[in-house]
């Protein structure tokens, strides 16, 4: 299984290309390489990086998603050795990725029609560290917000809640298998919704209409078994105890030590207010 380098972000890096995708997690990013005297060069794409990310940064540049060409040139004529791919990315289509020769490279060693996130970003990761970067993931930046085991907050799961917990991770690590999602919804031992292309929050808002009387839903988020952990841990943050709240959901259960909470002490906070509790599993 993978396992994710760590790095002395003191000494050994000056400056770090981010490919950010959607999501608050890259701005993050951004600002642990300023308070850390680290550069930052930033490649966004339309309609999926927030566009402040790109607009409110000296070296940050907006590509398309197919362009891996410009995106090798941007960082190397920049001296840039150090990458990281972060934030979740809405599948794009074959249109919308315009490939470039590179792009095309990269496309051919899997099947476009049947590959899922892991694949192309393996594949993705496999051309950037053959063209000499050295790719790192998030948590080597900030392991405060990596998840720890156990009960993160006030509130607890009941024992009821035992067996959906059980059957939730069981049925998340083989929807991963498959590439499909890393988060589902339970409740009372029964699947509610699965995630696909849509993200976790929209899961959680599509699954809200479908939440039965009595004892609420429970969000289920695992890193899927064949991941790398340098290219898209699950992430969770406020927004998505938001959502959980306004579906009627009474718990969250996050993979420890492969999965990230966006400030965590305020999440946790937020979620012992709403009633939630947020239960950090580890499986490997």
């Amino acid at each position: 299984m993978p396992t994710t380098q760590k790095i002395n972000i003191y000494d050994d890096i000056r400056k770090l290309g981010i490919i950010a995708g959607g999501g608050d997690v890259p701005s993050h990013l951004i600002d642990i390489c300023k308070n850390k005297n680290i550069i930052p060069y930033i490649i966004g794409f339309k309609g999926q990086t927030a566009p402040n990310i790109i607009d409110e940064n000296d070296n940050g540049i907006w590509l398309n998603i197919g362009s891996a060409g410009k995106i090798i040139s941007f960082f190397k004529s920049n001296d840039v050795k150090a990458l990281v791919l972060i934030g979740h990315m809405k599948r794009p289509s074959l249109s919308e990725i315009k490939p470039d020769i590179k792009a095309m490279k990269i496309l051919s060693k899997i099947s476009f029609k049947s590959f899922g996130d892991n694949s192309l970003l393996t594949a993705l990761k496999e051309e950037l560290e053959a063209e000499g970067f050295k790719i790192y993931g998030f948590n080597s930046f900030c392991d405060d917000w990596i998840v720890k085991e156990g009960n993160l907050g006030k509130i607890t799961p009941i024992d009821s809640d035992k067996k959906t917990i059980d059957a939730g991770i069981k049925i998340s690590q083989a929807i991963g298998e498959l590439d499909i999602g890393q988060s589902i919804i339970m409740q009372d031992g029964i699947v509610i919704g699965v995630e696909a292309v849509e993200g976790t929050d929209e899961l959680i808002r599509r699954c809200k209409p479908l939440i039965k009387k009595g004892r609420g839903g429970i969000l289920i988020k695992t890193c899927k078994p064949n991941q790398d952990r340098d290219l898209d841990l699950p992430t969770m943050g406020i927004k998505t105890v938001e959502n959980a709240r306004n579906a009627g959901l009474v718990g969250i259960v996050i993979e420890a030590k492969n999965a990230i909470i966006v400030e965590p002490d305020e999440v946790i906070e937020y979620a012992d207010k709403c009633g939630i509790f947020i239960l950090g599993v580890r499986l490997s």
